[in-house]
């Protein structure tokens, strides 16, 4: 029953490894120091950790370079409704609104085996800058934007980036940023077993994506 809890507890942390969330406020995460540990190196795919100040859940920066073009993988992180494809445990995805050219509401769900709830996520996606050479939006959640659903635990806090640059011909550095809190009681130690796979595996499939279209 135990390894069981521990796999459902796992599958909640890959959520929020896609729904970028935030424990306290919106400026307690993403703080300037360099006391990042490397946590995973795979693939091509380098994920580093570190501990916040704030509370003991690890936040993570993984990194990795693929061969595309920006506006490519612009390409996939506006296309919303497929998430699902490689988003880790994303089950349904959507724009609920959108502001302006830059800025949108975004929403997305997982599914949860029993006997723990599903969790959605309201966000601000906004992109702060985007040339040929380089891209990136922050992603800031809007829980109150969208009523909640019953028997689904709303992510309330949440911050996150993605950071696309330039490195040379046909190939581009990818930054994905995270620090967050799953909501509910899960222990921490649990949680941080879990804060490593998730990003991998959305950069993973992020690359094969675009392996498939070259």
């Amino acid at each position: 029953m135990m390894k069981y809890l521990i796999i459902l507890l796992g599958i909640i942390l890959l959520l929020c490894s896609g729904f970028v969330s935030l424990k306290n406020d919106r400026t307690s995460a993403f703080t300037d120091s360099s006391d990042w540990k490397l946590s995973k190196e795979k693939d091509g795919i380098k994920v580093f950790t570190r501990s916040n100040n704030n509370s003991g859940i690890k936040e993570f920066k993984a990194l990795t370079s693929i061969r595309a073009d920006i506006s490519q993988l612009v390409k996939i992180i506006n296309d919303v409704e497929n998430y699902p494809g490689w988003m880790v445990n994303c089950e349904s995805s959507n724009t609920y609104k959108r502001i302006n050219k830059t800025t949108r509401i975004d929403y997305l769900k997982t599914d949860v085996p029993w006997p723990l709830d599903d969790r959605d996520a309201v966000f601000e996606f906004k992109i702060t800058k985007d040339t040929d050479e380089y891209f990136e939006a922050t992603m800031n959640s809007v829980p109150g934007f969208i009523p909640e659903k019953e028997d689904i635990v709303r992510i309330r806090k949440a911050k996150g980036k993605w950071i696309f640059k330039k490195s040379g011909k046909k190939m581009v550095d990818i930054t994905y940023q995270f620090y967050g809190d799953p909501e509910g009681n899960i222990p921490t130690a649990i949680i941080n077993l879990f804060i490593v796979s998730g990003p991998y595996k959305t950069l993973l499939n992020i690359k094969t994506q675009c392996n498939s279209k070259d």
